[in-house]
C-alpha cells in the first residue's frame, strides 16, 4: 500500500466533502456538526456497489467512504464555520477589486474559505499544495475563469499569511 498516496487521496477526498458540506451549510443554515453527522450517516449507508442504500444518487458522494480522511474534512468544516468572518476578511484583502466574498457564487466562496483556512492553519501542508488542490476542486465545479481566480486569490493569501513558506517551497511538491 502506498501510504503517501493514501494520505494524498484521503485529503483530496476530504477537501471535496468539506466544500460540499460547507455549501450545504450555506444553503440550509444547518450547523457544522449536524452537516458532518449527516455526511457520516450518508457515507455509512453506501453499499458495496457504491450506490447508496438510502436512495441517494450514486454520484452524491464522489469517493468511497474509506478513501476520505473524515478527520481532516471535519477540521476544515469546523474551522471555516468557526472562523468565517476572519477568513472572509483575509479573502477580501486578497481581492484587489474591492469585491467581497459575500458577492461570490456560493461554491466559489466555500472553495476559497476552505483553502484560506487550510493555508492559515495547516502549517504541515505547503501552501502551493493547498493552492493546487483547491484549484483542482474549482475545475471540478467550474469551466470558466473561476479556477484561475481561486489560484490567484489563494496565492495572494499564502503570500500574505505564510510568505516564508512560499519562498522556501518554490518548486517543492510538499505534503498533500
Amino acid at each position: 500500500m502506498n501510504v503517501g498516496g493514501s494520505l494524498v487521496a484521503g485529503r483530496r477526498a476530504a477537501r471535496l466533502v468539506a466544500v460540499q458540506s460547507l455549501y450545504e451549510m450555506e444553503l440550509s443554515g444547518k450547523p457544522a456538526d449536524q452537516v458532518l453527522n449527516d455526511v457520516a450517516r450518508r457515507r455509512d449507508g453506501i453499499g458495496k456497489s457504491g450506490a447508496s442504500i438510502e436512495g441517494e444518487p450514486e454520484d452524491a458522494l464522489a469517493t468511497p467512504p474509506g478513501e476520505t480522511d473524515m478527520n481532516f474534512c471535519a477540521e476544515l468544516v469546523r474551522g471555516v464555520s468557526t472562523n468565517a468572518e476572519t477568513i472572509d476578511d483575509v479573502i477580501k484583502r486578497a481581492m484587489a477589486d474591492g469585491r467581497t466574498p459575500e458577492k461570490l457564487e456560493t461554491v466559489l466562496r466555500t472553495i476559497l474559505r476552505a483553502g484560506a483556512y487550510e493555508i492559515g492553519q495547516r502549517r504541515d501542508i505547503d501552501p502551493p499544495v493547498t493552492i493546487s488542490e483547491f484549484v483542482g476542486l474549482a475545475e471540478r465545479f467550474f469551466a470558466d475563469r473561476e479556477p484561475a481566480l481561486v489560484n490567484g486569490l489563494l496565492d495572494r493569501i499564502a503570500r500574505d499569511l505564510r510568505p516564508e513558506d512560499m519562498a522556501e517551497n518554490a518548486g517543492n511538491d510538499g505534503q498533500r
